[in-house]
């Protein structure tokens, strides 16, 4: 399998010149690109909602170096810069296109977003498209401003008059705007208008890409339609289907191409991308699935390594392999059409990165077959949420994926599993957190629980008693006790040791969610591991806990802006491994931060990415079963070549040694024979 370069480039039709043609011929041929993507009327050049002459002005500034790109033996593929449109920015609508605006929950109306709902823009987007796809591109992407959300200066969308007339019918009852959002948003059991919202939400995105696909497979019927996308949570506020979604834009084809959001357009943290790598990019690859195409999107905004080194670049490119990836789209040049700018040095490190790339994708990563912890997410999760104030979409925001950013970087292998599943769960490793648990009938929460051993938070807890089903757990009693209110300050591992500090504490009060203090039944099973603890050392009940031998709970909830902060700790992860050291697990030990995912689709492949700035000289590895040989093929990059080293792994007490160093923001495929 090979791994495709994929460069975003921004061709001005008023300023471009022949020696920025040469400049992005020579910039492709030394960088290993194998397609270009062309921006159509974007950000600093962006005119609105363009006619079909003004488009047309693109398409023949494109396509004589289209022929140029051919000839060297590099695709193109087309990326108009709006559907939608991103935001107003002082844009005014054409009003010959006629089609009207966005108006959000607060009865504010845009300048130029369309309303998705509205034919005439379903028409003339449509119109557009096939007019793209007389370029015959190999892709032709819709941008992410396909949505209702993130419309600056708009919020959620939409609520025109004929959105909501649409409401109205089919609530069966007329309604107001103030009052039907009030209804969408409000506290407690979701209502009718939350359903409906979503609903139709739903329903015309998946009616826009099917008229879109039909036009532009009806002239050019090779070319993939592809998807740009966001965060998946915010998609859940929208009501998004992804199958039915992708089934739509592919049409007959059946071919899924997505680009996945890679959250960090500037430099961050490593470890801090190891988090929101899980939230956004593995949870929409999740829910697209093994056999999609993915091109994550690596953008460097508002570029030049004064946004974001090299360094973090290459690591951001090499860590698409996580996801299966088939290749990746660069955005790493301006879209103001100052074209390729050699200065940048991104020539060496995508040459560098594209013979590792290209090996490791041989044994490609497939999610659902990733051996270790599965995260549950529910696409539909925002139709059963319970909101608690009822104030703002927010609160909508489904928070399924906490597990998955705090197991992998404590070193176990995860995967994000989206509900419902194919075939029944049962001894599976099953982490739940949020409200996902609403989305299940009574007898599949008790048939997942009894049947497999399972994380909790404190929020899932709360789910299982309000359906009345606390006894699973022998709950007796409970109470939410608020982050910073005097109560709770920092919980303790009595009769435990972790990383050589007796009955160490970790924080309640800052960086963390409530606490949900819960009381058990006197003669349940319930292995206590925590109690929480005031500042007075007053011990105020149990914490972090394991129920019958297989239900492992941490009652705890998120934080609006820190989230699960507070449990990034070397005593966390040492207490989750001391719990689950007899288990079937596959985890490293002593790395913090250094992610691992075991793929066992054909042979048993071990790819491990260092999330941090730290050498490891060699790798403890727990497995979740003895393999068959202890022979083993690494893969590694170095320099400009992909190094395979042929090793024999070091069996110890309760792991294996893995005798070779990974490097600080490295990757490293290991291939078990």
């Amino acid at each position: 399998m090979s791994f495709q370069y994929s460069l975003r480039y921004t061709l001005d039709p008023q300023t471009n010149t022949a020696e920025q043609n040469t400049r992005l011929l020579h910039f492709c041929q030394r960088a290993q690109i194998d397609n270009v993507t062309f921006f159509i009327n974007p950000e600093e050049l962006n005119c609105g909602h363009l006619d079909a002459a003004q488009t047309q002005v693109w398409l023949d500034a494109i396509k004589p170096v289209q022929e140029q790109l051919r000839s060297i033996g590099v695709t193109t593929s087309l990326n108009p810069w709006t559907t939608v449109m991103h935001s107003d920015r002082g844009q005014k609508l054409n009003p010959a296109l006629g089609f009207s605006t966005m108006v959000d929950i607060n009865g504010r109306q845009a300048e130029t977003i369309a309303c998705p709902g509205d034919p005439g823009w379903q028409d003339y987007i449509a119109a557009r498209y096939a007019q793209y796809a007389s370029l015959q591109p190999e892709e032709l992407w819709l941008e992410d401003d396909f949505r209702h959300y993130n419309h600056t200066p708009l919020k959620l969308g939409c609520f025109c008059p004929r959105h909501m007339a649409q409401y109205c019918a089919k609530l069966g009852r007329e309604v107001s705007r103030a009052e039907f959002v009030q209804e969408l948003l409000a506290p407690g059991t979701p209502t009718a208008a939350r359903k409906v919202y979503l609903d139709v939400a739903r329903a015309e995105m998946k009616r826009v890409a099917a008229q879109i696909e039909r036009a532009v497979h009806a002239v050019a019927p090779q070319t993939h339609l592809a998807l740009m996308t966001s965060f998946p949570d915010w998609h859940a506020v929208e009501g998004r289907d992804w199958p039915g979604l992708f089934t739509a834009l592919s049409g007959s084809q059946q071919t899924w191409v997505a680009r996945p959001h890679l959250p960090a357009y500037n430099e961050i943290a490593p470890l801090k991308y190891a988090r929101v790598f899980e939230r956004y990019t593995r949870t929409t690859a999740a829910y697209l699935g093994d056999n999609a195409e993915l091109m994550p999107e690596l953008e460097s905004y508002m570029y030049s390594p004064f946004v974001k080194s090299k360094r973090f670049t290459q690591f951001q490119l090499e860590t698409a392999s996580l996801v299966g990836a088939r290749g990746i789209l660069l955005n790493l040049f301006d879209m103001a059409g100052n074209g390729i700018d050699e200065s940048y040095g991104y020539v060496q490190m995508l040459a560098g990165s594209k013979p590792f790339l290209q090996q490791i994708s041989t044994h490609r990563v497939r999610m659902a077959q990733t051996r270790g912890i599965k995260v549950l997410v529910d696409q539909d999760s925002s139709y059963t949420l319970h909101t608690a104030h009822g104030q703002d979409p927010v609160e909508l925001l489904p928070q399924e994926t906490n597990w998955a950013e705090l197991l992998s970087t404590f070193g176990f292998s995860t995967t994000i599993t989206p509900w419902p599943v194919s075939t029944a769960l049962t001894g599976e490793f099953i982490a739940i957190s949020g409200q996902l648990l609403r989305n299940l009938a009574t007898t599949s929460i008790t048939e997942l629980i009894k049947n497999n051993t399972v994380f909790l938070d404190g929020q899932a807890v709360q789910v299982l008693l309000d359906q009345g089903l606390g006894d699973l757990i022998h709950i007796t009693a409970s109470q939410w006790h608020g982050v910073r209110t005097g109560y709770q300050s920092y919980e303790a591992a009595d009769g435990h040791s972790a990383e050589g500090v007796l009955a160490p504490r970790i924080t309640m009060l800052q960086h963390t969610g409530d606490y949900l203090q819960l009381e058990y039944a006197v003669d349940s099973n319930v292995d206590v591991w925590s109690h929480a603890y005031s500042a007075q050392h007053d011990c105020l009940g149990n914490n972090l806990v394991r129920i019958d031998g297989h239900i492992i709970v941490m009652p705890m909830g998120t934080d609006p802006k820190y989230g699960w902060e507070s449990q990034y700790i070397g005593f966390r992860q040492s207490l989750y491994q001391q719990m689950l050291a007899d288990a079937p697990l596959d985890y490293l030990i002593g790395t913090p931060n250094v992610k691992l995912v075991v793929d066992t689709h054909a042979e048993t492949v071990l790819t491990i990415a260092n999330f941090t700035l730290d050498d490891y000289p060699q790798l403890r590895w727990h497995p979740a079963k003895q393999p068959q040989s202890l022979r083993a093929r690494v893969y590694t990059r170095r320099g400009d070549a992909c190094r395979q080293q042929d090793i024999e792994l070091i069996e110890n007490d309760n792991y294996l040694l893995i005798p070779v160093e990974l490097c600080g923001m490295a990757v490293m495929q290991i291939v078990l024979d």
